[in-house]
């Protein structure tokens, strides 16, 4: 219900990724373009992980996407205004790196992106309407 340029605000500055988007607890780094690099601390069932992220894709106002370069997963994000609000289309899935990614993926990767994903535009749609006039 928020209007796409609060979405994209949300979506597209890693820095408020903290605010909304699950697990995420701190997000480091200078710029955030196209191409540019930053170190996201995220929750994990151990304590917190410090992985690095490459903002892969960004177009103005309507898509981002951000992947990590440790384990290959990737959030791909498309934001279409819509009567005053945004569609948001997300994507979440893993391009395994590595042999424990590969399993981890195989094994569970469905169900751990399904959730996350619903986790995440469920927090997407709180953070938006607080932000929201």
């Amino acid at each position: 219900e928020a209007p796409v340029e609060i979405v994209w605000a949300l979506v597209a500055t890693p820095t408020r990724h903290p605010e909304w988007w699950p697990r995420v607890i701190e997000v480091r780094g200078e710029r955030f373009e196209q191409g540019d690099e930053y170190a996201q601390v995220t929750k994990t069932l151990f304590g917190s992980a410090t992985t690095e992220f490459v903002f892969e894709r960004r177009d103005h106002l309507r898509q981002v996407r951000l992947s990590c370069q440790a384990t290959g997963m990737y959030a791909d994000w498309l934001l279409t205004p819509a009567q005053g609000g945004t569609f948001v289309e997300l994507e979440m899935g893993m391009i395994p790196k590595h042999m424990r990614d590969r399993v981890f993926d195989a094994a569970i990767g469905r169900t751990y992106f399904r959730r996350w994903a619903s986790g995440s535009l469920d927090g997407l749609r709180e953070a938006a309407e607080i932000t929201s006039p």
